[in-house]
């Protein structure tokens, strides 16, 4: 289970955005987070996975078998070891050597082979990339790439920003609806017309800093 109390996000003295946010996502269901451009969803992703400090509140972090981590609280090692151990996030584009080949690439960050990485490709639609060396891709294929490596880790906590635009919206509720059935709590933050309303057990609105669950 992933929780966040009160997360409060500012980048100077204005107002954040992200402004007392209340989350509970449970394992084995997926959470989606509705926003429009600019309302704040990348910034909870990287609170929600330890990218960004808080400036507020707090997140706290139980993978089964584990004891609750405060990413409040947490060290940088702390936090890496969730991330390499519990916790996926696609938040971005896929960082690499730029010699190294694709599926190279997404096959260490999810710590598992080639081979595998080549099929979590092919689940995308994105197979003809596994060959290219990194630095090769457009800054829309680096994002593909990075979701695969998100998705095929097969954490405990998958949380994912804006999904919808790295895949073909199919076979991503295919694999994010596996995710929750092998038990994973799976946080989506994607936009307000998301095709993903149908496999989420809670839907919330973000606007003006806070979550609104409908």
């Amino acid at each position: 289970m992933l929780t966040a109390a009160a997360l409060t996000k500012r980048f100077d003295e204005a107002r954040g955005p992200l402004e007392s946010v209340d989350l509970v996502a449970p394992a084995g269901e997926v959470t989606l987070v509705l926003g429009t451009p600019g309302s704040g969803k990348t910034s909870l992703v990287r609170c929600l996975t330890g990218g960004y400090r808080l400036c507020g509140g707090d997140v706290t972090v139980a993978p089964p078998d584990v004891v609750e981590v405060s990413l409040a609280d947490a060290d940088p090692r702390s936090v890496a070891w969730l991330r390499a151990h519990h916790l996926a996030c696609f938040d971005g584009e896929l960082v690499a050597a730029p010699t190294l080949l694709v599926a190279q690439a997404v096959a260490r960050l999810a710590h598992t082979d080639a081979p595998a990485a080549q099929r979590a490709l092919r689940r995308l639609g994105a197979e003809p990339l596994a060959a290219l060396p990194v630095g090769r891709l457009r800054a829309p294929q680096r994002r593909t790439a990075a979701l695969a490596a998100a998705l095929l880790a097969e954490r405990d906590i998958v949380v994912l920003d804006d999904p919808e635009q790295s895949a073909p919206v199919a076979a991503l509720a295919n694999w994010l609806t596996e995710s929750a059935a092998r038990g994973a709590a799976v946080i989506v933050a994607a936009g307000v017309e998301s095709a993903l309303r149908p496999i989420a057990s809670a839907v919330g609105q973000l606007q003006e800093g806070r979550i609104t669950w409908v």
